[in-house]
């Protein structure tokens, strides 16, 4: 009896140490699950759930994908949300883990990407959204997760969630948040890694700050002094989405003395990777 209470108990350990986080660990979906992504109260209860797709993924032909399908309006299934409470939960600040990358594409509208945890600090959303355009190929996407990368969402520390997750939310929405917005939207994605370097353009990018903030008159954008990146787009809108600003380089100064007073988000997209930034118009 012994021995088999002792058998037990080492399958039980083996399982819960295997379901942990670790550095480089990759969802690539080659197996034809869904890997234990879910929606909603779990797959079996949401009207739709994470699928297995067995061709089409980035690599083309036989190449498995995952496919999340969000219907917008209200109730179960509206939301772009996807949830693991299995291989990705566990202490990423012990596995050195600084950014989730996967490649990913959405069809019907464009998302604005989060990774949100659950744990011992409680929920947090990271601060920056990395939009999906519609229609667009299979893009890279890195996602940092550093402590500073994420704001609180019900959460009370976010040091402590980082080293003790329990459930990990890739979800689309326009602000940081558990729950995220309601859509209509496909978002397919796949090579889920867990990452333990960014690359320089990313890190470049979230190096990029406002000042002053709130600004009554004039905001400079300020970016690490041996940057070498390539901007695509600096782009303004306000809360309602309605674009105030446009540029296609990274202008130092920028009149805001006339627009009204409020709330307004700035996206600077350089290369696959984009950042925006929260300022307040006084």
């Amino acid at each position: 009896m012994k021995t088999t209470l002792l058998f037990i108990l080492s399958i039980l350990i083996s399982t819960s140490v295997s379901s942990q986080v670790v550095a480089g660990q990759i969802d690539d979906f080659e197996n034809g699950t869904a890997q234990s992504w879910e929606e909603g109260g779990g797959s079996s209860s949401s009207p739709n759930p994470p699928v297995n797709i067995s061709t089409g993924g980035p690599n083309g032909a036989n190449d498995n994908f995952l496919r999340n399908v969000s219907s917008g309006g209200f109730g179960a299934g509206s939301k772009m949300i996807m949830f693991n409470q299995n291989q990705w939960t566990g202490n990423y600040t012990g596995q050195s883990i600084v950014a989730i990358k996967f490649k990913a594409k959405a069809t019907t509208n464009s998302l604005n990407l989060r990774i949100a945890f659950d744990g011992t600090g409680g929920r947090i959303c990271t601060t920056n959204a990395f939009t999906i355009t519609s229609g667009s190929p299979w893009t890279d996407v890195t996602i940092p997760i550093s402590a500073s990368d994420f704001t609180l969402v019900g959460g009370t520390n976010i040091s402590q969630t980082l080293q003790n997750v329990n459930t990990m939310r890739i979800l689309s929405s326009s602000s940081p948040a558990w729950e995220g917005a309601a859509i209509s939207a496909t978002l397919d994605i796949d090579v889920i890694e867990a990452s333990t370097t960014l690359s320089l353009d990313n890190f470049q990018l979230n190096e990029i700050i406002i000042s002053p903030n709130p600004a009554n008159t004039l905001i400079q954008l300020k970016k690490p002094s041996n940057s070498n990146l390539s901007i695509n787009s600096v782009v303004v809108f306000d809360l309602l989405g309605k674009q105030v600003y446009t540029s296609k380089v990274l202008e130092s100064l920028i009149d805001v003395s006339k627009w009204s007073k409020g709330m307004y988000i700035l996206k600077i997209s350089a290369n696959n990777f984009s950042k925006t930034i929260r300022f307040l118009k006084q």
